[in-house]
């Protein structure tokens, strides 16, 4: 496939199109993916389980961390994109330097506010007295720099929207290398401990950020920062961004329930299987995501210029695409388990391994529905549809999760819990089609291209 800056979102290709945002997208997001895997295997081989532990009840933060990300940067990017397709590039403009304005100086003031929480906070994400002391280590590091976490990504999806995807995976391979380097020598070199790994996390996002401020300061696209701020652009990002952002509040309150949960049945050693659920299985999400992605810039592009036809064929192209991604992966989950687990497990941990290969066998069952229900949500809220999105959102993160893990860790223990995930979205499926075929029928979609034809006619 040839890369090429200059594309016609409009008139090229629609599957050259999507594989020219896919394919960089896809290297940036697993490297994106590798600052956790990297964190989770450095510090389980380095400084063992509870360690291992400590991370993943950490790992609700992050997706907080994002959600505040995802609420100006995926909302405020598809309507950049949508202006882009109208031909009005100063309101895109307008719409990212406000959103970075924002994001930036709001997020050095959360993560404040949490540091100083810290101590409190260990024990409500679900930390016992014997991982305590790890994850307070964590995540005061993590704070410090939340704002890094958070414009890293922000800046990357504008960078895709202004058909630069090759930059932004650029940006995130470079600091993703530069993360392993650093985790390498904080943990084995320096021994600095879990800090030291939290710390190798921010730098690595610094780097990135700092690749992709480049571009957006030089003026090397359509997008760049001028000397507006408004106040009604980031209301209406906000408006626009909820359904994802409210997806990934829901991903940390989903971990929190699961952590807990796990505590209560398993303790330390069934929070170490779920922390290795949640590692090796980021790589398969991000396939996924990363596919769901891919059509956001082109349907709201299209949808800005009115290219209703283009619009559903993206979607139904990348849904096909993305299922069948979920279906391959988890085979490939199946063959390669025991090497997938071993990853993460130092010598004096193997007792974990087959249990674990077991609750992974079952959670990534969850992966074969994820696409329709991902790829749906993020393509409503590309065509501004943020409701239908927010239905979709809140079926699959929240809704059914935390409904079947509340019945069957009652009835199942332990099996229950894993059960709990991939039946949970098997369920969220039927209220995401009940969703489409509204829109496509009766919703925008449908409105639109009827009143297209008549306009044409």
């Amino acid at each position: 496939m040839m890369m090429r800056k200059n594309v016609d979102m409009g008139k090229d290709s629609l599957y050259r199109l999507f594989f020219y945002f896919f394919i960089p997208n896809l290297c940036a997001m697993i490297a994106l993916s590798t600052y956790s895997v990297v964190d989770g295997a450095f510090v389980g081989k380095a400084l063992g389980q509870e360690a291992l532990a400590a991370i993943g009840v950490c790992w609700p933060v992050f997706p907080v961390l994002i959600a505040f990300e995802l609420l100006f940067g995926m909302g405020a990017a598809s309507i950049a994109s949508f202006y882009l397709g109208r031909g009005q590039e100063h309101r895109a403009r307008i719409m990212f330097s406000s959103v970075c304005y924002f994001a930036g100086a709001s997020s050095i003031i959360l993560g404040g506010i949490l540091f100083f929480s810290t101590e409190s906070l260990a024990y409500a994400l679900g930390a016992n007295e014997e991982i305590h002391s790890y994850v307070v280590e964590y995540l005061h590091v993590t704070f410090l720099g939340a704002c890094i976490i958070v414009l890293h990504p922000l800046l990357d999806v504008f960078a895709i929207n202004d058909k630069r995807p090759i930059l932004a995976m650029v940006a995130m391979i470079v600091g993703a290398a530069s993360n392993i380097v650093l985790n390498y020598l904080f943990l084995f070199v320096f021994k600095l401990g879990i800090t030291g790994s939290a710390l190798a996390t921010i730098l690595g996002h610094g780097i990135g950020m700092c690749i992709l401020l480049s571009h957006f300061i030089l003026k090397q696209g359509k997008i760049y920062f001028i000397k507006i701020f408004k106040i009604k652009s980031i209301f209406a990002s906000m408006r626009n961004g909820l359904p994802q952002s409210f997806a990934e509040l829901s991903v940390s309150a989903v971990m929190l329930l699961f952590n807990r949960t796990l505590k209560t049945l398993g303790g330390t050693d069934a929070l170490s299987i779920y922390s290795i659920l949640m590692y090796s299985g980021i790589v398969v999400f991000t396939v996924i995501l990363s596919c769901a992605q891919g059509v956001q810039p082109i349907a709201s592009f299209n949808y800005g210029a009115r290219e209703y036809g283009r619009v559903k064929k993206i979607y139904f192209f990348v849904l096909v695409f993305a299922t069948l991604s979920g279906l391959v992966l988890y085979v490939f989950s199946r063959f390669f388990d025991t090497l997938l687990i071993g990853l993460f497990l130092r010598d004096d941990s193997l007792h974990l391994l087959d249990s674990a290969v077991y609750a992974l066998h079952i959670y990534f069952i969850s992966f074969i529905f994820l696409g329709f229900n991902l790829v749906s949500s993020i393509f409503l809220q590309s065509i501004q549809r943020p409701l239908s999105s927010f239905v979709v959102t809140i079926a699959t993160n929240l809704v059914f999760v935390v409904i079947l893990l509340e019945i069957f860790s009652r009835i199942w223990g332990l099996d229950g819990v894993w059960w709990s995930y991939p039946l949970s979205f098997v369920c969220a499926s039927f209220v995401t089609l009940g969703v489409m075929i509204f829109e496509f029928r009766r919703g925008s979609l449908g409105k639109a291209t009827i009143a297209h034809h008549h306009k044409e006619a």
